[in-house]
């Protein structure tokens, strides 16, 4: 696994240069081994969020995120029309990460708060087009897909691809290929859109990613919030 986490910093700065409000969705089958990487991204920004927003510890969070998740049960409808953060509110933050958030020195301004309150963080598991309504009502300037991504790559190697060169990916879950999911969403809009993959390693039935993909993954949650912390 080679991953020049420079360079993908980069081009994460001026993808997000101009960015009014982003949304990340996370794809992929949380039960098929390392294509659950999306979900736990997802899952695991997310958490790293509201820790900043709520100033709660880590315990307190996720019962009051597990309490969340059993009333949006009860109530979709109303969990679709005023939810955006959406993710499976069944893990913790992981214990590496649990040290990365520890070691943040975070100002938590006025001006953070806005821009936590203006990233929408999806779960979009295997059916990500059934999400397209929401994301089009959160009305991103700035959308990141992230992807367990078979591109003849070395396990855990990280690439990103815009939006043009998307169709060259191969994707192996999905009921829509990303191509026509971005053709479907930019119907009524043109979004910014940056495709991050993770070449998968294990993709047989299991909850757990395998050891490189995860390692790749908390990397790329650690880059992708220290830039949800800047843009």
């Amino acid at each position: 696994m080679s991953n020049n986490f420079d360079e993908i910093s980069k081009e994460i700065n001026l993808f997000l240069e101009n960015c009014d409000n982003l949304l990340i969705l996370g794809i992929g089958n949380d039960i098929r081994g390392d294509d659950g990487l999306g979900p736990y991204i997802i899952n695991q920004l997310s958490i790293l969020k509201d820790s900043i927003l709520n100033n709660q510890n880590q315990n307190d969070l996720r019962e009051k995120t597990n309490q969340k998740e059993l009333m949006n049960q009860d109530n979709e409808f109303e969990f679709f029309d005023n939810v955006y953060d959406i993710n499976t509110g069944n893990t913790r933050l992981d214990e590496g990460l649990d040290s990365y958030f520890n070691e943040l020195n975070v100002d938590v301004n006025e001006s953070l708060v806005e821009r936590l309150n203006n990233t929408f963080l999806i779960n979009g598991g295997s059916v990500p087009e059934n999400f397209t309504g929401l994301i089009k009502k959160c009305n991103p300037s700035h959308i990141i897909l992230i992807d367990a991504s078979l591109m003849n790559l070395d396990a855990g190697e990280i690439n990103i691809v815009n939006k043009d060169n998307i169709v060259d990916i191969s994707i192996s879950t999905h009921s829509m290929s990303l191509s026509y999911l971005i053709k479907y969403l930019e119907l009524e809009k043109d979004y910014n859109i940056l495709f991050i993959g993770i070449e998968p390693e294990i993709m047989d039935l299991s909850f757990e990613l395998s050891s490189k993909i995860k390692n790749s993954s908390d990397m790329l949650i650690k880059l992708l919030f220290d830039k949800i912390l800047e843009y």
